[in-house]
């Protein structure tokens, strides 16, 4: 980076040179499926993790969940759907990547079915637990007939067509409906219980061609796990932004002095947008795009260890009923328990420290009702669906240029002439210089900044520019002298990429969207200073009464609201006598603010002249 730096040809072409653009292209996996007799989740937990963790299926299908059906452990990046079973070895759960789409078909005792999305078909898969002695639910695959399915699970069904030494009545019976309805098995390459040679967990399907297995030599449970390797693509094209921000910051301190000397010789909107998109291929040359793949294991792998060596004890002891395997078993589950307690302390200790930091707590909390808002895929424009991007956006484009067109006034009022006259006075003077920025006030309004990592439409975000050495405050001070001096504001700065969420489904009208702009951060840090002057004003000249509930410090709307309440229900204690109270909205207030009228307010308040220019 130095090197490149050192022999650039101008700032504008290593811009162009550090521009990256996050990976379009699609790379096409297969899909992978894990099929596991878990034998009680609850006490292989650290078997799942292991396999997750080194083989990071798109689906994992667990059989002999247990009771774990009723309050699932948690796998990172992954998200589980259960089913209760009909005894204690029962109990199902398909685990999918979070980056897939499933969604519930059908849930029985004893049975899940899923519809999985992969890159050119929707596919049924299923999982079932035959428990021992009965026969598989052969009504419920019946009503997958002419259909692209596939259903793993264990069978407990034994035949000696698919290598087992000998048949039972649940493997007869699957081996006629095989038959008669002309479906294929999905066969391990050899035996997947650890008690016998046989064959008892595989998958039925429509097709069994292209498919491939193999048996895992890992975990503790009674049965191996299987991995299936299916003919079916899954885009595997999500990635996120890896950013060294160490480096980031060391490479700013490095040309600090560059920046330093330019902020006198640029004009303000050229050093600007010099800096704001220097910044932005910064943090691109500082980062790397990788795949989401990797799975995080809860847990240390020493105490993953630990679970390991107690399940083998226990199994050990369940086997031979051995006093020396019971003490054996006490033992290491006496480590165990004291390991995992210290383990689950430490973190709990360390999430306690850090909510007692700042307003940390703030972070981890959540509202028990929260606001939704649908996923948007269009519009709805004349009772039809819009899902071009660009008959979108110029549609939007239409529609917001009439919104935020200003408000027509009455010339006949005599207060509309007079704001229209004090606005177009105040418009015609000459540029006014403020009074000059000090550092305190830069420092002190970069330090509560909110660390967001929205992109704004210069390319910075709040967390990138908390990023910055602490040196630039003053050279951003200098900046803000600038514009203080000529009275004037960046032209860039008002500017605002705008994110529409919508209010009604997926395809809302142009009118029930909520529309999200976003400022540029370098001139919104200016403007706070400027704003943090205007409140020390209404606050010096007692401008903003006890009333006035929104926009203000340390007061919301709730709080208007319970002054409201609380003045109605003393009206009507006092005298015992009914109250009105009159609530009014007016609809979209802020977006047709008339401006005119806004200054005249202000400057018959006596607002000083800098300010309000």
């Amino acid at each position: 980076m130095i090197n490149e730096w050192n022999t650039r040809t101008c700032i504008s072409d290593i811009n162009t040179k550090w521009k990256k653009e996050r990976p379009t292209h699609t790379t096409n996996t297969n899909l992978t499926i894990i099929l596991f007799n878990v034998e009680c989740l609850n006490t292989h937990t650290d078997d799942v993790d292991l396999i997750l963790s080194k083989h990071a299926p798109h689906l994992c299908l667990l059989t002999g969940v247990g009771k774990a059906t009723e309050k699932m452990p948690v796998f990172p990046g992954y998200t589980a759907i259960t089913q209760a079973g009909t005894n204690s070895f029962g109990g199902k759960a398909v685990m999918y990547q979070k980056s897939l789409n499933c969604k519930v078909v059908e849930k029985e005792t004893n049975f899940i079915l899923c519809e999985v999305e992969t890159t050119n078909a929707h596919l049924l898969i299923g999982v079932v637990y035959v428990p021992p002695g009965t026969l598989p639910p052969f009504q419920i695959f019946n009503k997958c007939k002419n259909k692209q399915f596939f259903i793993f699970g264990d069978f407990n069904a034994k035949h000696t067509t698919w290598g087992c030494s000998k048949n039972n009545t649940s493997g007869i019976h699957l081996f006629d409906w095989l038959e008669a309805t002309g479906n294929d098995l999905i066969l391990p390459t050899s035996s997947t219980s650890k008690r016998s040679n046989a064959i008892i967990d595989f998958g039925i399907t429509d097709s069994s061609q292209g498919w491939r297995s193999q048996v895992l030599n890992e975990a503790t449970s009674d049965h191996w796990p299987i991995i299936f390797d299916a003919p079916f693509a899954i885009d595997n094209s999500i990635t996120y932004k890896q950013t060294n921000w160490p480096v980031f910051t060391f490479f700013l301190s490095n040309i600090h002095q560059y920046w330093n000397s330019l902020v006198y010789n640029l004009d303000i909107d050229s050093f600007f947008t010099l800096f704001s998109t220097f910044l932005n291929v910064l943090q691109d040359r500082c980062s790397s795009y990788k795949p989401i793949k990797n799975y995080r294991s809860p847990w240390p792998p020493q105490l993953i260890f630990l679970a390991r060596t107690v399940n083998k004890h226990r199994r050990d002891y369940r086997k031979y009923r051995s006093q020396h395997d019971l003490e054996k078993l006490k033992t290491w589950r006496t480590i165990f328990i004291a390991e995992r307690t210290a383990f689950m302390e430490e973190r709990i200790t360390q999430k306690l420290e850090w909510l007692s930091q700042d307003n940390n707590i703030w972070k981890y909390t959540r509202n028990t009702f929260r606001p939704f808002s649908p996923s948007f895929k269009g519009l709805n424009v004349n009772q039809q669906h819009i899902t071009d991007p660009n008959e979108i956006v110029n549609t939007l484009a239409d529609h917001y240029e009439k919104h935020f067109s200003a408000p027509l006034p009455n010339m006949s009022n005599e207060i509309h002439k007079q704001a229209i006259e004090i606005f177009e006075n105040l418009t015609h003077m000459p540029q006014m210089p403020l009074k000059a920025i000090k550092y305190d006030e830069v420092l002190r309004e970069w330090l509560k900044f909110a660390p967001k990592k929205s992109y704004d439409s210069a390319g910075t975000s709040a967390f990138l520019l908390k990023k910055l050495p602490i040196e630039y405050v003053a050279t951003i001070t200098i900046l803000f002298n600038r514009c203080a001096e000529n009275g004037s504001f960046f032209h860039a700065g008002k500017i605002a990429k705008t994110i529409c969420l919508s209010k009604e489904g997926m395809y809302p009208p142009e009118h029930k969207l909520r529309p999200i702009s976003l400022l540029p951060n370098l001139a919104k840090w200016f403007e706070r200073i400027i704003h943090s002057r205007i409140l020390q004003w209404c606050h010096d000249y007692n401008i903003a009464v006890d009333e006035q509930s929104g926009f203000m410090k340390g007061r919301r709307l709730k709080t208007r609201v319970l002054a409201l309440t609380e003045n109605l229900r003393l009206t009507v204690a006092a005298c015992n006598r009914p109250a009105l109270t009159i609530f009014v909205d007016f609809q979209s207030a802020f977006d047709n603010m008339w401006h005119p009228a806004l200054i005249k307010n202000l400057y018959d308040m006596d607002m000083p002249l800098p300010l309000l220019k």
